[in-house]
């Protein structure tokens, strides 16, 4: 899902960057002329202050590499402890709306109360351990996005492999931050999906064990967090929407302002 749109989009921005034949300095095939090219294409803002030489890079170069396979690595990694964890409360759910179709008098509600909190507890134990790798994930996506419809945005004459790997990696980018983003909304989603079959229970099997679960429930916020700078809700994802707007407005402009 992440992995293979990943390496198909770092291929293509190593094609873009490999210069042709034609373009090296009186045709010279020399392996040293290709890593300049490269990465005058790929890295040149780190020139500005440090001067370019082979080793650097060679280094810039297997250092993006390592970078790009962590940031891909990351992601999925957010994904499958969110995933995890909403697979979990789904589990407890169809326990209690099978219960909520009839009387609901059957349900353990001192069972489900306390398989319930543990749950909540294990979701807040997780999210203290992966808070600051969902922050630098967030960071990174939302950097990048405005970084590449920038490029985009910007009137440069592209090519058609520029063209083809502008549109690739942005749609890639998107796609990733919203699939990070909604699969680990899940969790809060799952979280309160019990409640209508707890609201929907006769009085008669309305005990005080099926009160605290649904007080539970109702004041519980279980979500994963940026290192508690924010939320991960389906409202976040529009939260994350205007912010890119935003920050391309003011890139734009600064843009423009700088080539004056």
């Amino acid at each position: 899902m992440i992995l293979i749109p990943a390496a198909l989009e770092h291929i293509l921005s190593i094609v873009k960057a490999v210069p042709t034949i034609s373009e090296l300095p009186g045709n010279d095939t020399n392996w040293r002329n290709y890593v300049r090219i490269y990465t005058d294409r790929s890295h040149a803002f780190t020139y500005t202050t440090v001067e370019y030489s082979t080793a650097m890079g060679i280094f810039y170069f297997i250092i993006s590499k390592i970078a790009t396979f962590t940031w891909n690595f990351t992601d999925l990694f957010i994904i499958l402890v969110a995933t995890g964890l909403a697979e979990r409360y789904k589990h407890l759910n169809r326990v209690v709306l099978a219960g909520g179709t009839s009387d609901c008098s059957n349900l353990d509600w001192r069972g489900l109360r306390e398989q319930y909190a543990t749950l909540s507890s294990l979701v807040k134990h997780a999210d203290n351990i992966v808070s600051p790798i969902i922050l630098l994930s967030f960071t990174n996506n939302l950097y990048f996005i405005c970084i590449q419809l920038l490029n985009g945005l910007s009137p440069k004459g592209h090519s058609l492999v520029m063209n083809i790997y502008f549109f690739g990696s942005f749609a890639f980018l998107i796609g990733r931050t919203v699939a990070v983003t909604l699969l680990t909304a899940r969790i809060n989603d799952q979280s309160k999906l019990a409640l209508p079959a707890i609201y929907n229970c006769p009085a008669s099997s309305f005990n005080h064990e099926t009160e605290r679960l649904q007080i539970q429930l109702t004041s519980d916020e279980v979500v994963m967090t940026g290192l508690k700078f924010f939320s991960i809700t389906r409202n976040f994802m529009l939260a994350v929407g205007g912010a890119i707007l935003t920050y391309e407005v003011v890139l734009l402009q600064f843009n423009v302002a700088m080539g004056k």
